[in-house]
């Protein structure tokens, strides 16, 4: 699995951070986006601050973006991870739905009756599943 290529990023829109990291398809989407739906005049000076960072980055800021990055790899992976557990849980879920009914099946079958009654020997029966019942006779 490729990770998108990320890229500092200036001044994405007005209400966020002036630099961001994004990925080169955001920056693409955004200038489009702001070719269409902005109002005409703002263009000019939005699509020149929206840009991608090509100096090298201050020593603190590099550091956070190389922190960053490692931290989305790994996200990444585990979100991939975190998928195949959730696709696993709904398969055994599935099945433990069905076993639990086979079970609750097999209790009151005529053979587990017949071996309630063996080992137990109270007046439980299908029909009559309220044990406390016998309490009255």
């Amino acid at each position: 699995m490729s990770l998108p290529k990320f890229v500092p990023v200036a001044h994405m829109g007005h209400d966020a951070p002036w630099l961001q990291i994004r990925t080169v398809a955001e920056v693409r989407e955004r200038r489009a986006y702001i070719k269409t739906n902005k109002p005409e005049h703002e263009r000019p000076l939005r699509l020149k601050l929206l840009k991608t960072v090509k100096e090298p980055l201050p020593t603190k800021l590099a550091k956070a973006y190389a922190a960053w990055t490692e931290v989305y790899a790994a996200w990444v992976k585990a979100d991939a991870a975190r998928a195949e557990v959730d696709a696993a849980l709904v398969k055994a879920s599935a099945a433990w739905v069905k076993a639990d009914a086979a079970w609750g099946r097999a209790i009151v079958s005529r053979e587990g009756v017949a071996f309630h009654k063996k080992v137990c020997g109270c007046a439980w029966t299908p029909k009559k599943p309220d044990i406390l019942l016998q309490l009255a006779t």
